[in-house]
């Protein structure tokens, strides 16, 4: 079977549930008005802190993380998009197919779409912006090389083939990213600074306004290709006023005074406030709240002693009371506990894997690490008898702080093992964490154990790779994987095409990773997108086909189906 996708395959619709329930996207206030979308108005979107450009919006040269992709969506758009559920659906392709050996992928693009300046979307400007631009990129030329793209052949007008140098069932997946993001080429050759202040591409909206560290202005593009679920035109308004606020509480304050519409944020503080929150005049905001799949974990160095002996490593994620650790992370956030990288609500969740993850058990932790401290050849060099030493990297943040506190109470209270705790910058943090090439082994890091984010909302192919490839050559392999067990499930996912094997294959990765005990896992990460009671539509996709998706992913909110219900 040679996976394909095309509209219509493979898409599951993501309607919010309670996230008490397990699912990631907990319920919305909103209910849509029996009203038509009121046209026109301007949308005021607060942002949170990102690396905000300051050499332009150029998608080879930017690392567009989450706020940026909030404004570059909605311009410069992508041959795929990836669901709230993870799964994956055509966007400016109209299908891409693999043969069997998932080295040779075919895209074939929509007819009849021109870019904001009037050139057509054909297969060779998808062609010559990858050989021309991404490849080289300080960006995009590093997304390029983990989606194995070696060549990419024209075939005509509307088709071309991507050719890798190995097999790679994700790859749909990083078409919906950077390696996928489309734009034109005789704009970007015409004048490089002007295209860089405001690139071109199909989106619902065009770049009228953006200078550095002031808010990016959009205007609606009236030959927006897309229509909504009910045949009207796209977008609804006029005007995307995109804003960074930095601070959490001042942007729901700013959102909750008036002075914008909707708010971004990957604060589960904040996630949890706006679902009480309301504005100056009583009215609840509307929100799309999610749990990611990206997980916080407190992540062992499985090349330093005594993290290198997997009766210490079992016995530390025995003596780890999640539920507590959780709690001292936000006693009055909404939090979910991870069992593995993928939220309940993704495709790629298992409840197999979830049953797996060890519980809470001091007893067996003691019993391992009595056997590990009167073993002679222990690895950590200490007497038999001594109690092991365990160094906690963590950073200043003031909830870490509270967690780690009380993992140190609860490792200690087995009589066997003294914690130490060291707060730093995150920059450092990251520094000690990956290492650098001139170590022995590269990238081997400077650290015991570490607070860490695990997972993320790329394939399982990319993620899996990442996380056992080489030491000396992946530096985020971050645990120092050596084990070829799991290096040979990370490549089954990679080869084996997008169906229930495929499934079947990343869960029995994460069974085997639950079996290595390389972390103790906390809680999923939450996002949420929130909107005043004057703001329609939020969380609502209408797919090139007509069908309807709820939800939002990390935060990015989708703003061409969101109306103004205010005069």
């Amino acid at each position: 079977m040679t996976p394909t996708i095309a509209d219509g395959e493979g898409t599951a619709d993501v309607t919010p549930t309670n996230g008490g329930s397990g699912q990631s996207t907990v319920p919305t206030t909103q209910r849509l008005p029996s009203t038509s979308p009121r046209r026109g108005g301007t949308l005021r979107v607060l942002l949170a802190a990102d690396p905000t450009p300051i050499t332009g919006w150029t998608p080879w040269d930017h690392v567009c993380a989450w706020s940026c992709r909030n404004v570059l969506d909605h311009v410069l758009e992508t041959l795929t998009v990836v669901l709230p559920d993870g799964s994956v659906e055509p966007w400016l392709a109209e299908s891409v197919s693999a043969d069997t050996s998932l080295q040779r992928w075919t895209v074939t693009l929509r007819p009849d779409i021109t870019f904001t300046d009037g050139e057509p979307l054909d297969a060779l400007t998808v062609k010559t912006g990858i050989d021309d631009y991404l490849r080289s990129g300080r960006a995009s030329s590093g997304h390029l090389r983990d989606a194995r793209i070696t060549s990419v052949i024209v075939i005509d007008e509307l088709t071309l083939v991507i050719e890798l140098s190995e097999p790679n069932a994700g790859l749909p997946a990083a078409l919906a990213g950077p390696v996928g993001r489309v734009f034109s080429v005789v704009a970007a050759e015409a004048d490089p600074g002007i295209f860089a202040r405001a690139p071109v591409g199909t989106g619902p909206f065009v770049f009228r306004r953006w200078s550095v560290g002031e808010p990016a202005v959009l205007e609606a593009n009236p030959d927006y290709w897309r229509t909504a679920s009910d045949g009207s035109r796209l977008p609804w308004a006029a005007e995307v006023v995109f804003t960074e606020i930095a601070d959490e509480r001042q942007r729901l304050s700013a959102l909750l005074d008036g002075r914008g519409d909707v708010l971004m944020s990957r604060s589960a503080e904040l996630s949890t406030a706006v679902a009480a929150a309301a504005d100056g005049g009583g009215r609840p905001l509307s929100a799309v709240r999610r749990f990611d799949d990206n997980a916080g974990v407190v992540l062992f160095n499985l090349l330093r002693a005594p993290f290198d002996d997997i009766r210490v490593r079992r016995a530390l994620v025995a003596a780890a009371d999640q539920e507590r650790l959780v709690s001292a992370l936000g006693p009055d956030v909404d939090s979910l506990a991870a069992t593995q990288w993928w939220s309940p609500a993704s495709i790629w969740h298992s409840t197999e894997v979830a049953a797996a993850w060890p519980a809470h058990d001091p007893e067996r932790a003691r019993s391992l690490l009595r056997e590990y401290t009167e073993d002679p050849e222990r690895s950590d060099d200490r007497d038999p008898g001594e109690p092991i030493r365990v160094r906690v990297l963590c950073t200043d943040d003031l909830a870490l702080a509270r967690m780690t506190a009380e993992l140190k109470r609860q490792w200690e209270s087995t009589g066997l093992i003294h914690v130490d705790v060291e707060t730093l910058a995150r920059t450092g943090l990251i520094s000690r964490v990956t290492g650098s090439v001139v170590q022995s082994p590269s990238f081997a890091g400077d650290f015991g154990a570490t607070c860490w984010r695990v997972g993320g909302e790329s394939d399982p192919a990319i993620l899996a790779s990442v996380a056992v490839g080489p030491v000396r050559t992946t530096p985020l392999n971050v645990s120092n994987f050596t084990g070829e067990h799991l290096a040979a499930l990370a490549s089954l996912i990679k080869s084996t095409d997008a169906g229930n094997e495929r499934r079947d294959a990343v869960a029995q990765f994460m069974l085997e990773l639950a079996n290595e005990a390389p972390y103790v896992f906390l809680s999923y990460s939450s996002s949420v997108v929130a909107a005043t009671a004057d703001v329609a539509g939020l969380g609502r996709t209408s797919l090139p086909d007509g069908r309807s998706v709820d939800g939002q992913r990390l935060g990015v909110g989708r703003y061409d189906e969101v109306w103004l219900l205010r005069e």
